[in-house]
C-alpha cells in the first residue's frame, strides 16, 4: 500500500488567501489500520466520545497543576463513572510512573510537518532526557489492532516531535 501524503492546497479567490490541508496522525493512522464502526449505535459512540472528553480533561487538569495529589479530589465531573476512571488512571500512574522526574512536560502539544500533524496527550522529557509520550485510551480493548494502532499513533508523534518528517 501506497500513502499519497500530499498536502492539500487550496485558494480562496474573495480572501486572497492559501490554505494547506495537511493530514493528520490519526488519518494516517486509521488508513493504515482501518476501523469499522458502522455496527455500533451513533448514540453510544457519542456517549464513548464525550466519556473520553470529560476523562482527557481532568487527566490535563491534573498534569498542568503539578500532578498535585491533593486535587484529585477537586477536579470533577457530574457523571460517577467518569470520575472513576479519572482515579483508575490515577492509580494505574502512580503504580507505573511516580519514580520518574521530569525535566519538563506538556500536554496537548501539537506538532506538524508539511507532512502531517497531530495532538500529543502528553510528552515528557525526563532528568535522563527520555523520551515519554503518551496518548490516553479509554477502553479496555487488549487487540492486537488496537494495539498497533496506538504503536503507530506514538511512532508518528514521535517522528514529528524530533522532525524527521
Amino acid at each position: 500500500m501506497r500513502l499519497n501524503l500530499k498536502p492539500l492546497y487550496i485558494y480562496n479567490d474573495e480572501l486572497h488567501k492559501y490554505s494547506i490541508l495537511i493530514p493528520s496522525v490519526s488519518q494516517i493512522v486509521n488508513i493504515l489500520l482501518p476501523k469499522d464502526y458502522s455496527q455500533i449505535d451513533d448514540n453510544i459512540l457519542k456517549l464513548a466520545q464525550n466519556r473520553g472528553i470529560c476523562i482527557h480533561n481532568m487527566i490535563d487538569v491534573w498534569i498542568k497543576n503539578n500532578f498535585d495529589d491533593e486535587l484529585i479530589e477537586f477536579i470533577d465531573c457530574e457523571i460517577k463513572s467518569h470520575r472513576e476512571l479519572f482515579k483508575n488512571f490515577i492509580k494505574l500512574y502512580q503504580e507505573n510512573f511516580k519514580d520518574i522526574k521530569f525535566r519538563h512536560y506538556e500536554t496537548e502539544k501539537t506538532l506538524y510537518s508539511p507532512l502531517m500533524c497531530g495532538t500529543t496527550d502528553f510528552i515528557g522529557i525526563t532528568t535522563d532526557n527520555e523520551y515519554i509520550m503518551c496518548d490516553w485510551k479509554i477502553t479496555s480493548s487488549n487487540e492486537k489492532a488496537d494495539i498497533e494502532l496506538y504503536i503507530w499513533q506514538l511512532k508518528l508523534y514521535y517522528l514529528l516531535e524530533k522532525n524527521f518528517v
